[in-house]
């Protein structure tokens, strides 16, 4: 994206030098916009003299990603260098200007060696984000599979009312499965424009946390590997696999079958929730409005269920 020497949101970049000058005494400077969208603006500024960038989030809900840092930190996951976190203002290295970090391309989705790295750094993603004492209080999409929800649907999506009066019909079922697997950190919002790659590719970790949360690993296996190529994802998978057995001395199989069957059902209910819940519906849900439309989601529903 071509950067905008002109600062349109003098407003903004007031309220971030204020949110710093309660954590730090170093002077901000020379922001330039990068992208504004949703009340989050991200700039790339001096800061102390140097290269960074700064996000600062209006809404309540955005500003979650600062905690999220401060956990990542605290548990030992690799992050990008964050050199000051306000209460809605984090600023952090900048990567476009690293000698050992590059950002993200489209054709890392087809790199085996990125897969790879993307894979270590989820699985220790995963493996500390199941000790995390905040686990409970993050955010979880499938909250959002409620009985009030599954009534919204029935009236946006009429034709596929004798889905979701099944599924309210055993909302108790359903909700007991949800919480029934073991939970741990989950990014659920990969993309090849949300993680760095380590210029000789033995490295590679996510940013942007603003969608973090709890939830199953599998989740994260099928964000990820809906994305990525055929070969690629079985180098994440097959990755993972090998450090998950040398570390335990055993495979995850059952209980990835376990989290699969369920999200299957609850990832499209999900989808179809927060789809309805916008003023258009978008092209990526579209997938979860067919699997309703023509009984796929039915017949998973009632696999898990019955």
């Amino acid at each position: 994206m071509q950067l905008n020497s002109i600062n349109p949101y003098p407003n903004i970049t007031k309220l971030i030098m204020q949110d710093m000058q309660y954590v730090s005494a170093r002077p901000m400077r020379d922001f330039r916009i990068i992208s504004a969208k949703s009340g989050v603006y991200v700039y790339k500024c001096l800061y102390d003299g140097a290269p960074a960038v700064a996000k600062y989030s209006e809404k309540e809900d955005d500003r979650r990603e600062i905690l999220n840092y401060r956990i990542l930190a605290q548990h030992g996951i690799p992050t990008i260098k964050t050199l000051a976190l306000g209460k809605a203002t984090l600023v952090m290295e900048d990567i476009s200007l690293s000698e050992q970090w590059r950002l993200g391309i489209p054709e890392d989705f087809v790199d085996v060696d990125v897969a790879k790295s993307l894979a270590r750094w989820y699985f220790t993603f995963h493996e500390n984000g199941s000790a995390v004492s905040e686990l409970d209080a993050l955010y979880f999409e499938y909250d959002s599979i409620t009985k009030e929800n599954l009534e919204m649907l029935i009236t946006k999506l009429p034709e596929a009312a004798g889905l979701f009066r099944f599924l309210l019909s055993r909302i108790d079922r359903l909700s007991e499965l949800i919480f029934k697997p073991s939970f741990t950190l989950t990014y659920n919002d990969f993309y090849w424009s949300n993680f760095v790659v380590r210029k000789d590719k033995q490295a590679a970790m996510m940013f942007d946390y603003n969608l973090l949360g709890k939830g199953y690993r599998y989740s994260d296996f099928r964000n990820v590997c809906y994305s990525l190529s055929e070969s690629a994802c079985s180098a994440f998978l097959d990755e993972y696999g090998r450090l998950y057995l040398e570390k335990h001395g055993y495979t995850r199989s059952e209980a990835e079958q376990a989290e699969r069957q369920i999200d299957e059902v609850a990832a499209s209910l999900f989808s179809l929730i927060s789809a309805f819940q916008r003023e258009n519906f978008p092209q990526w849900a579209e997938y979860a409005k067919n699997e309703a439309l023509d009984s796929t989601l039915l017949s998973k529903a009632k696999e898990l269920l019955l």
